[in-house]
């Protein structure tokens, strides 16, 4: 009875822990990976409905010759925006909202691994979209297209172009934050047992995709910011006058922009790939390839983007390669679809409506990848490139890759999103009308591209031929239109209406369908253990050495909300991971950056400082919210077992800092390509030009080093007497050093006489400089950091770890600025 008793008492305790708030208040506050997931989806799909809005206007537009519906002004507003929100605002962020929602169950965690940081990257993307959004109240609506080219975006508009940029930015911040999110839970967070032979295909496309997002997504922000600063400072960095180069932004553009197709493909591959085999009753065949496929497909994703600049003049050995490379990459996503066809070749597969959106995809995707073949010929492109051939080829690779698997995952997992049922009768109705509807709008584009009508016009003349292809395709667009207002009345009436959902209604083969529909806040009471590629239709593995791991996260610990952390490649136990609850403070600094945005695009200044004041306030009221409450008494009562607080790649932070510091490097590593590329390329360099201040440049690595050095040292933890006093010393030199190497940036930046619209060179070691000032600052805040968790906790391990992390930023402030060092001076000295 005592035992019973005690059980009894434990679950209440764990389940009191977990339960979130309630109303407004948990939409404000509300931290665990669902709530953050559903808000994105819902944000996501209500921007696509306004783009589709957006692309109605358009076809009326178009639907007759010489149309007077609307004028040219509006229809390029119309057409950047319905451009700029749905890969802006729809696509990725749908994406990763699925993601969000999805990936901890798939893999076994109770959350993401830093829940409130996750809540932090949502308000960026709503108030992104928010400030973009704004420009209609205004009548400053961005015009110069979704790819803001320049020097159209540059010297040919107002102030339309700056609500582009800083929204679009805070967006971007939020899709980097979320992959780092994303990344670190699948490294380290997946359930024991689940080694990388036995992962979900979902969880290895969003880690692939995490990594493009890094890679990809930082070059436009640095291309956003150098541009606003082009227009706001007068930089030279797309002023072919001075030396700087239009075609760099094409470059960094599209270094972004080609490989977020494949973002927004691989994640729709890899539903299909939980979708037919549950509704196929079969394993997927061939997963290993299907792992290779999309992890290449990835790499060389990061390669292609000259696919998209053919016909600026660029060299033919360099269109040669570009060429190969584009062709050979649909070998792999050709793979993918040849398992499909054998998985469903070999199960019996049963046409539920998320498989006719599966089947729609196959179908649509691989006509679009035809035409992707096609375009990628230089040849070829160079005669469709500014046609409505390419609009057709965009769209079916888009709408086929990513939009039919979309509505494909929602009926799929809608259940287990609601734990409702939609009506089967109105999802196929919805679906029939999308996919005709859909080849009836795009299917003729391909004719009027070839028949020469060009793309990004707001009207053509009658007598060309194309008058009944258009009017089709208008019709068309109805069509979609209708489709898509019956989904969404079926999903939204049956989340509300509908009737009560089983817990898995397709008999699914990966992890999510071993909860319930819809699942606790805690995914699971118990952690579930891993034994094979098929965790639902397998058992659980009794092996016992995961006997502890049963013991510890049976309904526990009650103190803490908590998950284990497993080795990255085997999954085996190794810590546990702390998982902080709900709070307000995710949301404040967010708002404090949309009100320093808004006081920019409106010059109130004033309210400049109150959202600078707002931004600085959030960020340390969440620092100290971190050390304080449930942190400063981690004591769980399986210590001995899984310890919280470990250092090195044990502990959570240390991914989170890792991803961090390599963000940091690749965005200076593009600020210095962008240098470069300007020395190589322009017109006119001032080559006898550097900053030629080697002593205060040296002296500025030595503090770095140093700070990298202090903080190390400070990263030991013991029980010794000593070992307050060590801390604090670390601090405290860390500190000194990085503000002395601060002020020295400062003095660097702002004495060498650097004038940043005098020319290209100048204004490339002008930004670099100002975005080392601003890693030093990051680097000073994280040892302040460490000072709090050193005087708010009694125990040595939490000043110690966050010393580590903070050598870890540190370090990366101190690579960044050798990188600065060498392309401000050392190149340069070089090429004289």
């Amino acid at each position: 009875m005592t035992t019973d008793t005690t059980a009894i008492g434990r679950a209440r305790d764990f389940e009191e822990l977990w339960t979130n708030p309630r109303g407004l208040r948990k939409l404000f506050t509300a931290v665990q990976h669902k709530d953050v997931g559903i808000r994105y989806m819902v944000t996501a799909f209500v921007f696509f409905l306004v783009g589709g809005v957006q692309a109605l206007f358009m076809r009326v537009q178009l639907a007759r010759p010489d149309n007077d519906f609307l004028g040219p002004e509006t229809y390029n507003e119309l057409f950047t925006m319905h451009g700029s929100t749905m890969m802006f605002l729809f696509a990725v962020p749908f994406l990763e909202g699925l993601a969000n929602y999805l990936l901890p169950l798939m893999i076994g965690a109770r959350d993401l691994p830093f829940p409130r940081a996750n809540a932090f990257n949502y308000w960026c993307y709503l108030i992104g979209g928010i400030i973009l959004y704004s420009s209609y109240l205004f009548a400053l609506v961005p015009d110069t297209g979704w790819f803001a080219y320049v020097p159209l975006s540059r010297d040919f508009t107002d102030h339309a172009m700056d609500f582009w940029l800083t929204g679009l930015t805070l967006a971007e911040i939020s899709a980097v934050g979320a992959a780092i999110e994303l990344a670190v839970a699948i490294l380290v967070m997946r359930a024991p047992g689940m080694s990388l032979n036995r992962m979900p295909i979902f969880a290895w496309t969003m880690l692939a995709v995490a990594f493009m997002i890094i890679v990809a997504f930082i070059p436009l922000i640095v291309a956003s910011t150098l541009l606003e600063l082009d227009r706001t400072v007068g930089t030279a960095f797309f002023d072919d006058s001075i030396g700087g180069n239009p075609l760099l932004w094409q470059h960094l553009f599209w270094i972004f922009g080609h490989p977020e197709v494949y973002v927004m493909f691989l994640p729709g591959a890899a539903i299909i790939s939980h979708v037919v085999p549950a509704h196929s009753q079969q394993k997927l065949a061939a997963y290993p390839l299907v792992v290779i496929a999309l992890a290449s497909t990835a790499v060389m994703s990061l390669g292609l983007w000259v696919h998209h600049m053919y016909t600026v003049g660029l060299p033919s050995i360099t269109m040669s390669f570009f060429t190969a490379a584009s062709m050979s990459i649909t070998l792999a996503s050709g793979l993918q679809v040849f398992a499909w066809i054998v998985t469903l070749w070999l199960g019996k597969p049963r046409f539920t409506v998320p498989m006719l959106y599966a089947l729609g995809f196959i179908v649509t995707f691989v006509a679009g990848g035809i035409t992707g073949v096609m375009v990628a010929s230089t040849a070829f492109d160079q005669q469709v490139h500014d046609t409505y051939f390419v609009v057709a080829h965009f769209h079916y690779v888009l709408i086929g890759g990513m939009l039919f698997p979309i509505f494909a995952g929602l009926h799929h997992w809608w259940g287990m999103l609601t734990g409702r049922r939609y009506s089967e009768r109105a999802g196929v109705v919805a679906f029939w009308l999308i996919f005709v509807g859909f080849h009836t709008t795009f299917f003729p584009m391909h004719l009027t591209g070839l028949w020469g009508m060009p793309r990004r016009v707001f009207t053509y003349p009658t007598g060309l031929g194309i008058d009944t292809v258009n009017l089709l395709s208008t019709v068309g667009a109805f069509v979609i239109a209708a489709g898509v207002v019956v989904l969404t009345v079926n999903l939204a009436h049956s989340a509300f209406r509908g009737r009560p959902a089983v817990d898995d209604p397709w008999q699914g083969d990966s992890l999510e369908w071993t909860t319930s529909s819809p699942p606790p806040s805690e995914n699971w009471p118990a952690v579930p253990i891993v034994a094979s590629r098929t965790p639902a239709w397998d058992e659980e593995d009794d092996d016992p050495r995961y006997d502890r791991v049963r013991t510890v996260f049976d309904h526990g610990p009650t103190a803490v909300r908590a998950t284990p952390l497993t080795t990255p490649i085997a999954a085996d136990p190794d810590a546990a991971v702390h998982l902080p609850g709900p709070t307000f403070w995710p949301i404040v600094p967010p708002v404090g950056l949309g009100l320093v945005a808004a006081a920019l695009l409106t010059e109130w200044y004033i309210l400049a400082a109150v959202g600078l004041a707002m931004a600085l306030v959030g960020f340390g009221g969440w620092a100290w919210s971190n050390e304080s409450g449930e942190r400063r008494h981690l004591h769980p009562e399986s210590a001995a077992e899984f310890e919280f607080e470990r250092s090195g790649p044990h502990a959570i932070g240390w991914w989170g800092a890792t991803f961090t510091a390599a963000t940091l490097v690749v965005g200076v590593s593009t600020l210095a390509f962008s240098a470069l590329y300007l020395q190589v390329n322009a017109p006119v360099w001032p080559f006898e030009e550097t900053v030629g201040r080697p002593l205060l440049f040296g002296g500025i690595a030595l503090l770095l080093i140093l700070a990298t050095a202090a903080s190390w040292w400070g990263r030991t933890s013991s029980r010794g007497s000593g070992q307050k006093h060590r801390h604090l010393l670390s601090i405290a030199v860390a500190g000194a050093a990085g503000a002395a190497a601060l002020a020295l940036v400062v003095v660097a930046w702002t004495t060498s006489g650097l004038d940043p619209a005098d020319d290209a060179y100048q204004s490339s070691a002008w930004v670099l400089l100002a975005a080392q000032t601003v890693l030093a600052v990051v680097g000073l805040s994280a040892t302040g950091l460490v000072l709090l968790g050193r005087l708010r906790h009694e125990r040595h391990s939490r000043a110690a770890i966050l010393s580590e992390y903070a050598a870890l930023l540190w370090g990366a402030v101190a690579v960044c600025w050798v990188i600065t060092w060498v392309t401000t001076d050392l190149l340069p000295l070089a090429v004289i």
